[in-house]
């Protein structure tokens, strides 16, 4: 078949990743930290705005599926800090302890601010139920695609996170008509998060240097960019 040429086994190599990431250190922790302030440019300004302009600024799908991420990282503590001798992946849990209260602040926005929006004709508890029930069935998605990857590093399933990242925010500014929700810190939060991730996992592992990692890396940077120039278009938000 024409994808078995971009198809290097099933997943990326733990102990080469050590190794490498040892290797390489100094630019590693670079692009890592390059990808990091881009995603806290993007959470930090997405609750700002949210309480600003009354409205949640991080699409619905994207927050269940990175609170589902990331709780599911942050409660394997254990796993992290005694299972796994590599130093990263620890560091990675306190980052991650921030995106998930992040994430639980964007879910209050979203139920105090958007219910008549996304749950119309419900109350707070009909749609905190409904909410809740979405978040569960977002869990069970994630340990469906965990459960057919050999992921050590939770590298493809942070993959995941920045591909999602970007990608509805283009169709809420076009639904909103304005930029209701939306900055330009915000969204140029985007650029850095995913040039700095796609630049370590290239860095990491050639099993992220296939022709397929490639294509994804620059329609996810292409998207980040499209997101800044939809903003530009918008008409600024005048609450009525």
């Amino acid at each position: 078949m024409i994808f078995d040429v971009v198809h290097s086994g099933l997943s990326y190599d733990p102990a080469a990743v050590v190794r490498v990431t040892e290797d390489r250190r100094v630019w590693i922790l670079l692009a890592c930290a390059i990808s990091f302030i881009g995603a806290y440019m993007q959470y930090f300004g997405a609750i700002r705005m949210g309480f600003r302009d009354r409205t949640h600024s991080i699409p619905l799908a994207g927050n269940l599926w990175f609170f589902a991420h990331d709780t599911t990282y942050v409660v394997n503590a254990h796993h992290w800090f005694h299972d796994v001798d590599f130093w990263l992946v620890r560091a990675f849990w306190f980052a991650l302890a921030v995106f998930a209260t992040c994430e639980g602040i964007v879910t209050y926005q979203i139920l105090r601010f958007s219910r008549a929006e996304l749950f119309p004709g419900m109350g707070l508890v009909s749609a905190l139920l409904r909410y809740a029930a979405l978040q569960f069935f977002t869990y069970g998605l994630f340990w469906w695609f965990h459960s057919m990857i050999h992921d050590p590093f939770y590298y493809l399933s942070f993959s995941t996170t920045v591909i999602l990242a970007p990608l509805f925010n283009i169709a809420m500014m076009r639904k909103r008509a304005s930029r209701r929700g939306f900055s330009g810190f915000l969204l140029w939060g985007f650029v850095p998060l995913t040039l700095g991730f796609w630049g370590w996992m290239f860095l990491s592992d050639a099993y992220f240097r296939q022709p397929m990692f490639w294509l994804i890396a620059a329609g996810n940077i292409g998207i980040s960019a499209a997101g800044l120039v939809e903003f530009n278009r918008q008409p600024a938000y005048r609450p009525r």
